[in-house]
C-alpha cells in the first residue's frame, strides 16, 4: 500500500513538472494574446491546482496500470493496449472521412493492431536497455502533448484524449521506472494533490474572473486548458456574469426600486456639440441643466454609429452588430422585457427610422417594438411628442411604475433650420439647430414626467455622433474615432452624485445599470457593466474604464485616455491619447508599445468572444466568428475549417471565404471545391474562387447560376459580374430587387453590375435612387451604364437633394448622362449656399454651363480677364483651376481674400451691373470663373 501511494506521488510530481513546462512555453508561445506577466498568476495558482486535484484518480490509474504491467502478462497488456486502441480508433472514425462503416472498421482495426504493436515493443525494449525504455517514455510524452495541442486543433476529440492519455501514462510510468523522487518527497505529493481537489471549487471561482487567460488556456494548453473546462463545471457562469473581455459584475450601488425611469435617446448627437461637454454655443440648455444635477460622463461611447445596432444594443446590453452578422442575437431580452416582467408598464416612442439600416436583420426587434407594451412609431417633431407624451401620462395607472423611452430624430441628416434656434447657414450651424431643437424636446420630456412623476430617473444619451470632415468623411456608421461613436450620457436621480466620470464607458452599459439599481435579476450573456458605482463615488483608481465600438471596417477598444483605433482589413492599429490629442490626430503608438500590445490583444479577445455564448454561437469555432466579423487575417484559420468533420463548420467557412474575398486561401478553396462531399461547400467555394482569382475558370460557377439553392445562384451571380460576365446578371438584378440583401451587400451588387455595363439593371438601379442610403451608388452606377432613359429621374432627385455628400455623384452622373441646361438652376443655386457644393464650377464646366448666358466664362490660361454681367443681389464669385493652388484674384480692381484649392470662393457683398474680374494662378491653369447669387431663405419648401 505505501508503495503505491508512493509511486502515485512520483506520478503527481512527474505531471507537476509538465505543468510547469507547459506554464512556461504557453507564457512564451502566447505573449502576445496574454496582457501580461500578472495574467499568468491565475494559471499557477488556480489552473494548476485543478488540474492535479483532478488528477489524483488519473494518479490512482497509473499507478493500477503499472502493477498489470508489472505482472508480465503479455496478453493482458496487449488487450488493455488493443481495448484503448479500438476506442479511440472509433472515435475518430465518427468523421465524415470514414462514415462508410467498412472505412471506420479499417481504422478502428488498425489503431488497435498499432497499439498492441507499440506496446510490444516498448516492452522489448525495457527489457533489453531499461534506460532506453525510460526516455523514449519521456520523448513519447512530449510528442503527445505537443500533437494534442498542435495537430487537429479542435478536430476529432477522440484522437484529443488519446494523446492526453498516451502522455499521462507515459509521463507517469517513467516517473514511476525512475524512483528518482524520495519516499517523503512523494507522500507530500500527495497530499498536495488531495489540498488541491479541496481548493480546486475556490480555484475556478476565482479563475472565471481572468477570461483571456481562460482562453489562451483552452487553446494553447492541453493540460491546464482541460483544466478551465473542469473549472466552468465546479463554477457555472450566472446568469449575471459577462461573457468575455466584459465588465464584472458588482454589488448594488443604488436604490431605486418603484422609481419610475425616463430614457431619452438623441440621433446622431456627437458629445462635443453639448454645453455641458465644453461647446461654446448654447445648443442644450436643458440637458447642461440636467448635467448640473447629476452625473455626467466625459466619455460614452455607443457600440456602432448606426441608429438601428446601436439602439438594439443599448435596449439588450450586448454588441449586436457582430451577434446579428453570425445570425445570433435576435431572440435576445430587452430592457422592456425584463422590466414588464416586474410588474412595470413601459411605452415608447420612436421614429421608423430605428431601424432603418440593414432593416431584415432587425425584423424581430422591430415586430416586437424592442418589448415595449405601448409605443408610438412615427416621425415627430418635439411639440407633438409631448402631447403624445402628455396624453399617454394622463391614463397611465399612478400605482405601476413606467419605463419611458423617447427617441428624437431630429440632428439626423438632412439637417434643417428651426426657428429660434439658428446660428448661421452652413450645415454645422443647420446641424446645431436641430440639436437645440432636440434638446427643447428633452426639457419638454422632462417637464411633462415631473408635473405628474416626481422622482423618475432621468437619462439622456445619444445613439451615435456625427462627422463633418474631422477624419475626410460625413455623417456617420463610417469609422469609431471620437465624432462618430462618442455620446453624451448624463444620469439624473435617486442617490446619483453630482458630478463628471472621465473613464470610458458604453451606452450599453444602461441596461445593467438600471436592472441593478431597480433590484431585478440581470440577464444572461449581457456585456456591459454596472456603472452604479460610478454613479455614487468617483472612479476609483485602479478603473481604466472600458469601451468597445465597431463599424464593418474598423474597431475601437478604449480605457483611461488611450483610444486604438484598428482598420480591420489591413489589421492596423493606430493609438491615440485624447488628453492630449483630442482630435485623434498623432499615432503614439511607437512610443506606447507596451500599450499597443496589451490593448490590441484585449481587443482580440473581445471580437473573439462574440457569440461564444449565445446559443448555437457558443458551438462555433473563433476563427469562424472572427471571419464572420470581416477579420481577413482570420482567412487562413478559416480556409481550414474546410476540412473539418463538421459539415455546419465547412458550409459557414466557405460562405465567410465568399465575403472576405482573400485570395491566400485559394488552393483550399480549389480543393473544397473539387473534393467536398457536400454540394453547397463545393458550390460556395466555386463562386469564392472565381471571386478572388481572375484566372480561375468561370464553368463551375456559371453551372450555379440554374441551382435549385438561391444562396448559391446568387453569389455565384455576383462572383460572375464582378469578372464582367453577365450569364448572371439578370440573378443579380432579381436579388437587388428582393428584401434579402444587407446595405453593404446591396453596394457590391449595385458596383458590379455598374462595372459589367449590365444595362438590365437600369430599371432597379432608377428604382433605387428613391432610397437615400443607396442615392450615390445607384447615380454612379447609372452614369456608368449610360442610358439616357435615367436622366430625368436623375435630374428630378438632383433638384430637392437635402444630402450635401450625393449632391456631387449626383451632378457628376448627370452630367455623364449628357445633361446640360437642364442642371443649372439647382446648380447655380447649390453653389450659391453658405458652405457652396464641393465640385460645383467643375461641374459646370463639364456640363459647359460657363458661358455668358450662365453667369460664366471658360479659359484655358494662367492669367484671365473677362468682364461678366452680374444678377441682382449679394454674389459669389468662383474661380476654377485645373489642380489645386492659389489665385489673386481681383474684382473691379480690388484683390479679394481667397484660400487654396481647385475651386475657390470669395464673396461680393456689393458691385455693379457689370463686373470686370482678373485671375492670376500660380503654377496651375485657370479653367472657368463663375458668378453665382447667394442662396436666400430655406433651401426647399
Amino acid at each position: 500500500m505505501k508503495r503505491a501511494i508512493d509511486d502515485c506521488g512520483r506520478v503527481l510530481a512527474a505531471w507537476a513538472v509538465g505543468l510547469t513546462i507547459e506554464h512556461v512555453v504557453v507564457g512564451l508561445a502566447q505573449r502576445d494574446e496574454i496582457a501580461g506577466a500578472w495574467e499568468l498568476w491565475p494559471a499557477r495558482t488556480a489552473a494548476a491546482p485543478i488540474f492535479l486535484g483532478a488528477a489524483l484518480l488519473l494518479a490512482i490509474a497509473t499507478v493500477g496500470l503499472s502493477r498489470l504491467e508489472a505482472l508480465d502478462d503479455p496478453r493482458l497488456i496487449q488487450a488493455l493496449a488493443a481495448l484503448g486502441g479500438l476506442g479511440v480508433g472509433l472515435g475518430v472514425g465518427t468523421g465524415r472521412h470514414f462514415s462508410n462503416p467498412a472505412m471506420r472498421a479499417v481504422l478502428a482495426i488498425g489503431v488497435a493492431v498499432a497499439s498492441v504493436v507499440a506496446t510490444a515493443a516498448y516492452r522489448s525494449l525495457k527489457r533489453k536497455r531499461p534506460r532506453g525504455a525510460l526516455g523514449a517514455l519521456v520523448v513519447i510524452a512530449l510528442l503527445a502533448w505537443w500533437a494534442d495541442a498542435h495537430v487537429l486543433v479542435r478536430l476529432y476529440p477522440a484522437f484529443h484524449a488519446g494523446l492526453f492519455a498516451l502522455a499521462l501514462v507515459a509521463s507517469g510510468f517513467a516517473a514511476i521506472d525512475a524512483a528518482i523522487l524520495p519516499n517523503v518527497a512523494a507522500r507530500a505529493m500527495v497530499g498536495i494533490a488531495i489540498a488541491c481537489a479541496a481548493y480546486a471549487p475556490f480555484a475556478a471561482k476565482r479563475l472565471r474572473g481572468y477570461d483571456n487567460l481562460r482562453r489562451v488556456l483552452v487553446e494553447s494548453a492541453p493540460w491546464m486548458g482541460r483544466a478551465v473546462r473542469i473549472a466552468t463545471l465546479l463554477a457555472p457562469a450566472t446568469e449575471n456574469e459577462t461573457a468575455l473581455a466584459g465588465p464584472r459584475e458588482t454589488k448594488r450601488a443604488l436604490d431605486w426600486t418603484n422609481h419610475d425611469v425616463v430614457l431619452v435617446s438623441i440621433d446622431a448627437l456627437r458629445a462635443d456639440h453639448v454645453g455641458a461637454y465644453g461647446y461654446a454655443r448654447p445648443t442644450t440648455p436643458n440637458i447642461d441643466a440636467l448635467a448640473r444635477a447629476g452625473t455626467i460622463f466625459r466619455h460614452a461611447y455607443c457600440p456602432t454609429p448606426h441608429t438601428s445596432y446601436s439602439v438594439t444594443s443599448m435596449m439588450t446590453g450586448k454588441y449586436l452588430r457582430p451577434l446579428l452578422a453570425l445570425g445570433l442575437g435576435t431572440d435576445s431580452e430587452t430592457l422592456a422585457s425584463s422590466l414588464r416582467r416586474y410588474g412595470y408598464r413601459t411605452a415608447a416612442f420612436y421614429p421608423p427610422a430605428v431601424f432603418f439600416i440593414d432593416q431584415p436583420r432587425f425584423e424581430s426587434f422591430e415586430q416586437r417594438a424592442l418589448d415595449f407594451e405601448y409605443r408610438k412609431v412615427e416621425f415627430a417633431d418635439p411639440e407633438l411628442r409631448d402631447k403624445q407624451l402628455r396624453e399617454y401620462l394622463a391614463t397611465a395607472p399612478a400605482d405601476k411604475s413606467l419605463l419611458l423611452w423617447v427617441h428624437f430624430f431630429e440632428p439626423h441628416e438632412p439637417y434643417v433650420q428651426h426657428a429660434g434656434h439658428r446660428f448661421g447657414d452652413t450645415d454645422v450651424d443647420a446641424y446645431d439647430s436641430e440639436i437645440a431643437a432636440a434638446d427643447d424636446g428633452v426639457g419638454r420630456v422632462v417637464a411633462a414626467v415631473r408635473e405628474t412623476r416626481p422622482g423618475a430617473i432621468v437619462i439622456v444619451t445619444a445613439d451615435h455622433g456625427e462627422e463633418f470632415g474631422d477624419h475626410g468623411g460625413r455623417y456617420h456608421g463610417t469609422t469609431v474615432y471620437e465624432e462618430q461613436v462618442r455620446v453624451p450620457l448624463v444620469i439624473v436621480g435617486q442617490g446619483v452624485r453630482v458630478g463628471s466620470v472621465d473613464v470610458p464607458v458604453q451606452t450599453i452599459d444602461l441596461l445593467p445599470t438600471v436592472l441593478s439599481a431597480l433590484g431585478i435579476p440581470g440577464l444572461a450573456r449581457v456585456r456591459g457593466r454596472d456603472l452604479g458605482p460610478l454613479l455614487t463615488a468617483p472612479a476609483a483608481a485602479n478603473d481604466e474604464g472600458f469601451a468597445f465600438a465597431e463599424t464593418d471596417d474598423y474597431s475601437l477598444l478604449a480605457k483611461r485616455s488611450l483610444r486604438l483605433v484598428c482598420e480591420k482589413q489591413a489589421d492596423a492599429c493606430s493609438l491615440y491619447d485624447i488628453e492630449s490629442d483630442a482630435a485623434e490626430k498623432h499615432d503614439v503608438s511607437r512610443a506606447r508599445t507596451a500599450d499597443v500590445s496589451a490593448m490590441r490583444g484585449e481587443l482580440a479577445a473581445i471580437e473573439r468572444s462574440h457569440g461564444r455564448f449565445e446559443g448555437k454561437g457558443s458551438a462555433l469555432p473563433e476563427a469562424l466568428r472572427r471571419g464572420a466579423a470581416g477579420d481577413a487575417a482570420a482567412a487562413e484559420e478559416v480556409a481550414g475549417m474546410l476540412d473539418d468533420v463538421n459539415v455546419t463548420y465547412r458550409r459557414e467557412a466557405a460562405h465567410i471565404l465568399f465575403d472576405l474575398r482573400s485570395g491566400k486561401p485559394i488552393a483550399q478553396l480549389r480543393r473544397a471545391r473539387d473534393h467536398d462531399d457536400d454540394p453547397f461547400v463545393r458550390g460556395m467555394c466555386a463562386a469564392a474562387a472565381v471571386r478572388v482569382d481572375k484566372s480561375e475558370d468561370l464553368a463551375p460557377a456559371k453551372a450555379l447560376l440554374t441551382s435549385a439553392d438561391v444562396i448559391l445562384r446568387r453569389r455565384a451571380a455576383l462572383a460572375l459580374v464582378e469578372r464582367d460576365d453577365l450569364a448572371g446578371a439578370d440573378v443579380l438584378v432579381s436579388w437587388l430587387e428582393s428584401v434579402d440583401p444587407d446595405f453593404a451587400r446591396q453596394r457590391e451588387i449595385i458596383e458590379a453590375l455598374a462595372h459589367a455595363k449590365a444595362r438590365t439593371a437600369v430599371p432597379e438601379l432608377i428604382a433605387l435612387l428613391d432610397d437615400v442610403r443607396l442615392r450615390s451608388e445607384a447615380a454612379t452606377a447609372l452614369a456608368a451604364l449610360g442610358d439616357p432613359a435615367a436622366r430625368q429621374p436623375l435630374l428630378e432627385h438632383f433638384s430637392t437633394e437635402n444630402y450635401v455628400g450625393a449632391r456631387s455623384r449626383e451632378g457628376a452622373a448627370l452630367v455623364a448622362l449628357g445633361a446640360g441646361k437642364e442642371m443649372f438652376p439647382s446648380l447655380v443655386r447649390f453653389a450659391g449656399l453658405p458652405e457652396p457644393m464641393e465640385g460645383a464650377i467643375a461641374l459646370a464646366h463639364a456640363a459647359h454651363l460657363l458661358d455668358a448666358a450662365h453667369g460664366g466664362a471658360a479659359f484655358q490660361e494662367a492669367d484671365v480677364g473677362t468682364t461678366l454681367r452680374a444678377p441682382a443681389g449679394p454674389l459669389r464669385v468662383g474661380v476654377l483651376l485645373d489642380k489645386p493652388g492659389s489665385v489673386v484674384l481681383e474684382v473691379d480692381g480690388a484683390v479679394l481674400p481667397t484660400t487654396e484649392g481647385a475651386e475657390i470662393w470669395a464673396a461680393l457683398p456689393t458691385h455693379g451691373d457689370a463686373i470686370a474680374i482678373h485671375a492670376r494662378a500660380a503654377n496651375s491653369t485657370v479653367l472657368g470663373v463663375w458668378l453665382v447669387p447667394l442662396a436666400r431663405g430655406p433651401l426647399f419648401d
